[in-house]
């Protein structure tokens, strides 16, 4: 089972740290596995620093009006779950105010539409999957050109 957990990541941070997105992941990489607990509370106020809260029911009433469409939707359990059968692919997707997690498994198509989906919502959303020790932005930034 593959999971990612994204946080939605403030407009000026986002902007700051585009082209330095190791630093973010290795911070939030620290966090989830730090174990002492001054530590733990210390990572947890940067985290929050550049973090912003997600709107969670605003973002539910998103997903499900943008994948309503799909046969193979539900919103059950508080959760989003989507499965393609033809492809053998499954994923559930859950949203709180720190961040949203998305579980999947099989090929990636059920993930790839979630994913798809939540860069539509906002460029500043970042995602890290810790198992395989892969991040990114969903939607990246693009640098402003100043004349």
């Amino acid at each position: 089972m593959r999971h990612y957990e994204m946080h939605l990541i403030k407009q000026e941070i986002a902007v700051q740290y585009g082209g330095k997105e190791l630093l973010l992941y290795q911070l939030f990489n620290e966090r989830k596995r730090t174990l002492q607990k001054e530590a733990k509370e210390l990572l947890d106020k940067q985290i929050e620093f550049i973090s912003e809260s997600i709107p969670v029911i605003d973002v539910n009433r998103y997903l499900v009006s943008e994948l309503g469409g799909f046969r193979n939707y539900e919103y059950r359990n508080g959760g989003h779950c989507l499965t393609i059968l033809q492809s053998k692919s499954d994923g559930s997707l859950f949203v709180n105010q720190k961040k949203i997690n998305v579980y999947s498994n099989g090929t990636y198509e059920a993930e790839t539409i979630f994913f798809e989906v939540l860069r539509k919502l906002t460029p500043t959303l970042f995602a890290i999957d810790h198992q395989s020790n892969r991040y990114g932005w969903l939607n990246p930034l693009k640098k402003q050109k100043l004349v």
